[in-house]
C-alpha cells in the first residue's frame, strides 16, 4: 500500500488499525478497539487503500459515511463481494472471479531490496560461498509449520548446503512461532546462521536477502516470495505440509461449485451470499500461484529443478495507477 501511495505522489496518511479478536471480517467493525486505532473521522479522503479483509469492511464503512465520496482500492482479497469496492488489486491465490473492477497481478507489490553495500556482511565478511537465505514464514492455513515441519526443514537445508557448500542464512518472521524457531537454532549449526524474529529488536531479514546467491521460502508466504524475486535473486519454495480441516474442505466445495458454473444454479444461491457477505470465504491456494510462476521458469520448487532464468516482472504499476486515476 505504501509503494502505491507513493507512485501515486498524492498527499497521504497512513492509519493504522488495531482489532480485538477473534479474526472474523464480518464483525470488524465491532471489534475495531477505536481506542487504539487512529482516528477515522473527516475530513474523508478522495481515495482509501486497504489491505485484505478485516480493514476493508472499515474502508467500505469509510466510504458510506462520506455518502459515496470515497474511492475504496482494496489489495489483495478484500471481504465478500469485490463488486462492492471501486477497484481491488489481487493476485491468483485468490481465486477472485473476473470483473471489470478487478486487476490480477502476476505477484503483489513490493519494495525491492536495496543493492548490496561493501560493508553489509557487517559480522559476516567471510561467508562460504555460495549463500543460501531462506525465509521462513509459519502456519497459514492448510501450510503448518509445527516442530515436526521445521525438524524435516533443517534436515532437507542442510542436506542441500552439503551438496551446493556455502553458508545457510535462515531468518524467521513473526509467524513461525517459538517451537518451529528453536527447532531450527537448535538442528541448524554454526557457522550457518539463524535469526529468530523478536518483537523490537533489528532485523536481518533485507540484509539477508541482499547477499544470498539463492533463496529458500517457505509455501507459506507469496508476499516473501515476491521479495526474493524482486530482489533479482534465484528462488526456490519449500513446500510445507499441508493439512486441511472439515470445514476447509466443506467450504472449498462449495466455492468450486458455486463459481464453477455460471450463471450460479439457484438451489447453490444461499451458499453464494454467504461468500458475497463475506461469512466464509475459501482458503488462499498459493501453489496455484507458485506452480505458474514455476511453468514460468521464474522459480522452482525445493529439491526439484531449479528456475534458469532470473524473475523480471513487468512494471505492474503501468497498469495500476491509470486505473486508480479513472477513477476520479
Amino acid at each position: 500500500m505504501e509503494k502505491l501511495a507513493a507512485a501515486l505522489g498524492w498527499p497521504s496518511t497512513v492509519k493504522q488499525l488495531v482489532f480485538r479478536p477473534p479474526n472474523v471480517p464480518f464483525l470488524a467493525r465491532l471489534l475495531l478497539d477505536r481506542g487504539a486505532s487512529d482516528s477515522l473521522d473527516a475530513p474523508w479522503p478522495d481515495v482509501v487503500l486497504c489491505g485484505e479483509a478485516r480493514t476493508s469492511v472499515i474502508a467500505r464503512d469509510l466510504k458510506q459515511r462520506s455518502g459515496g465520496r470515497i474511492k475504496v482500492v482494496c489489495l489483495g482479497r478484500p471481504a465478500g463481494d469485490p463488486a462492492q469496492f471501486d477497484l481491488v488489486l489481487t493476485t491468483a491465490q485468490y481465486r477472485l472471479p473476473k470483473a471489470a473492477n478487478v486487476v490480477e497481478l502476476a505477484l503483489p507489490l513490493v519494495v525491492e531490496a536495496p543493492a548490496l553495500q561493501p560493508d553489509a556482511g557487517g559480522d559476516m565478511p567471510d561467508l562460504a560461498r555460495p549463500v543460501t537465505t531462506v525465509l521462513v514464514g509459519g502456519t497459514a492455513v492448510p501450510e503448518r509449520l509445527d516442530g515436526a515441519a521445521a525438524t524435516s526443514l533443517a534436515r532437507d537445508l542442510l542436506a542441500h548446503q552439503h551438496k551446493t557448500g556455502g553458508t545457510l542464512l535462515v531468518v524467521t518472521s513473526p509467524r513461525t512461532g517459538a517451537e518451529a524457531g528453536e527447532v531450527l537454532a537448535r538442528a541448524i549449526p554454526s557457522p550457518h546462521r539463524v535469526h529468530l524474529w523478536r518483537k523490537g529488536e533489528d532485523n536481518p531479514y533485507r540484509r539477508f536477502l541482499a547477499l544470498a546467491d539463492e533463496v529458500v521460502v517457505t509455501s507459506d508466504s507469496v508476499s516473501m516470495v515476491a521479495d526474493a524475486l524482486a530482489a533479482g535473486k534465484k528462488v526456490s519454495v519449500y513446500r510445507l505440509p499441508r493439512r486441511a480441516t472439515v470445514k476447509d474442505a466443506v467450504v472449498e466445495n462449495l466455492f468450486a461449485r458455486v463459481y464453477g458454473e455460471a450463471p450460479c444454479p439457484f438451489w447453490l444461491k444461499p451458499a453464494k451470499w454467504l461468500f458475497d457477505a463475506g461469512l466464509i470465504e475459501v482458503r488462499a491456494d498459493r501453489p496455484r500461484l507458485f506452480e505458474r510462476l514455476v511453468r514460468e521458469g521464474r522459480l522452482g520448487w525445493f529439491g526439484a529443478a531449479r528456475a534458469e532464468k532470473r524473475f523480471t516482472a513487468p512494471d505492474e504499476l503501468d497498469v495500476i495507477l491509470p486505473r486508480i486515476q479513472a477513477l476520479f
